[in-house]
């Protein structure tokens, strides 16, 4: 074969395979418009969000005033909740004969305590006694005396004793001394006649001088007996005296030990009699300090009782009657007839005028601000008015925030998390009327992403949307839906405003023939 025709089978055979390929496409093409959903897209847009906050509200009064209630009352009538009152207007009605049987039981409750208080008076006053330390005082003093004698008795005893003992002394030294010397002037006498014997003797004259020696001898023993007889009594006269005087001393400090007992004695009967007449003197005190407690105490409950006897007299007065302080409505009590008032009974007046009451969700509280126009209609009486909003609140932990709530995107009902009040015209409503309302107005911030809230979702990792991204292929560009993460920042029946890694030209996803997930082809919208 020529090389030329081989040339013209290729470029045929290469028109073939093209002309295959443009059929292929076609009938893919064909295939995926079939299959593949088609997706609204569309950019994101800068501006504000439109808010339509409705819900329900109540007409209440500006303003509550608390009526209190006396205890311990029956209640005879009592206007309904709801009532209209003008200023001085009877509210309730006490039982009269309930009330004048309270002020006679008051009455003797105070007459009774009067009595308790003289009688607790009388209690406290100290008893009359004879002081025990007065007796034991006067034996003290007499033992006191006693005693001083029995000292003074005592000291002259022993004075008296040591002049006797030296009295007794001297009186022996004196007999020692005399008898001493009348044995020596025997003794003397006794020599001389020795020396006459001697004399005689000498003269031979023995027989004489023999007679003399014997006189001399009997001298001398009768002095030596003379002396000893004198010492000894003398020694006996000396003991004597001396024994009379330690008796005498003996007796007086017999005496004296006898008054310092009878002194302790009476020194601790007075410091007995001390004591007693402290703890009397203390029993009286703590007598008159209890009875000063117990006539305070009674006195208390004497006033008190007198206080509320004057407070029944004061109903008594006007009549039981229970009146308006001003103009309004009867919001609330929690008494009935027939009932019996406590502490807690009360009633509650509506003055100043009325307001709605309406109920918001948390994440609109802060959408709402004073001076908003509120749209307001009665129900089955087709009767719209128009309001200002005075001012807001969230409520407090499991309170609730009027009668209605809104509905999110997705419609669950979600819990009132706070409300607003907004003045009405005098005399359009009635307290307790229940309303519908509608506030319209947009937000008071410029957004720059806003989105359709159709394209918001919400999975386990979080709140997202899907974007058309672009992708080269064989068969030319194709589209697939690709997740991008946002933060909701607000959001109104139709738009949220987002923050995201969202880029100006993305293609938002907000609806598709079929449901689309991550990763799906899609196909736009022409």
């Amino acid at each position: 074969m020529k090389l030329e025709d081989k040339k013209r089978m290729a470029a045929k055979a290469f028109a073939a395979f093209f002309i295959f390929m443009a059929a292929a496409g076609g009938l893919s093409r064909a295939a995926a418009a079939m299959t593949v959903p088609l997706a609204d897209t569309g950019t994101y847009q800068e501006g504000r969000l439109n808010l339509n906050l409705t819900g329900t509200a109540v007409a209440e009064a500006k303003e509550e005033t608390l009526v209190s209630l006396d205890k311990d009352q029956r209640i005879l009538s009592v206007a309904k909740t709801g009532t209209q009152v003008e200023a001085g207007e009877i509210l309730l009605q006490y039982d009269p004969q309930y009330l004048q049987k309270s002020v006679e039981e008051k009455q003797a409750e105070v007459k009774k305590l009067e009595l308790s208080l003289e009688q607790a008076r009388i209690q406290g006053e100290p008893q009359k006694r004879v002081a025990a330390s007065d007796s034991a005082a006067r034996d003290l003093d007499l033992a006191n005396q006693g005693l001083a004698q029995a000292q003074s008795d005592y000291d002259q005893a022993v004075n008296d004793s040591q002049n006797a003992q030296n009295q007794a002394q001297s009186d022996y030294d004196s007999s020692a001394a005399q008898a001493g010397q009348e044995k020596e002037n025997a003794y003397s006498q006794a020599q001389d006649l020795a020396n006459q014997a001697k004399e005689l003797e000498a003269q031979g004259e023995t027989e004489e001088a023999q007679s003399l020696y014997g006189e001399a001898e009997t001298v001398r023993q009768e002095a030596d007996q003379t002396y000893e007889e004198a010492l000894a009594q003398a020694q006996a006269e000396y003991e004597a005296a001396v024994s009379q005087a330690q008796s005498s001393l003996s007796q007086a400090e017999e005496a004296l030990e006898s008054q310092f007992q009878s002194q302790a004695q009476a020194q601790n009967s007075y410091t007995s009699a001390q004591e007693e007449d402290a703890a009397a003197a203390a029993n009286d005190q703590k007598t008159q300090e209890e009875s000063s407690y117990n006539q305070q105490s009674i006195q208390v409950d004497l006033d008190q009782a007198k206080k509320e006897l004057s407070r029944l007299e004061k109903i008594q007065q006007a009549k039981g009657q229970v009146t308006a302080p001003a103009e309004g409505v009867v919001t609330g009590m929690n008494v009935q007839t027939g009932g019996i008032t406590d502490d807690s009974s009360y009633l509650l007046l509506g003055t100043g005028g009325l307001q709605i009451k309406g109920g918001l969700e948390l994440q609109d509280l802060e959408k709402v601000e004073p001076e908003d126009t509120v749209d307001i209609s009665v129900s089955g009486q087709g009767k719209k008015l128009q309001g200002k909003v005075t001012r807001t609140g969230a409520e407090n932990a499991g309170g609730q925030a009027g009668t209605g709530g809104n509905a999110d995107a997705s419609g669950d009902s979600q819990d009132p998390g706070g409300y607003f009040y907004a003045d009405i015209q005098e005399g359009t409503l009635s307290w307790g009327t229940q309303v519908s309302y509608s506030i319209d107005k947009q937000s008071g911030s410029s957004y720059e992403m806003l989105i359709p809230l159709s394209a918001v979702r919400q999975d386990s990792g979080g709140t997202y949307c899907l974007i058309a991204e672009a992708r080269d292929t064989v068969l030319g560009i194709e589209y697939h839906a690709a997740r991008v993460n946002i933060t909701v920042e607000d959001k109104d029946s139709t738009q949220a405003a987002v923050t995201g890694n969202l880029g100006r030209d993305d293609l938002v996803i907000s609806g598709s023939t079929k449901d689309i997930e991550e990763g799906d082809k899609v196909r736009l919208k022409e």
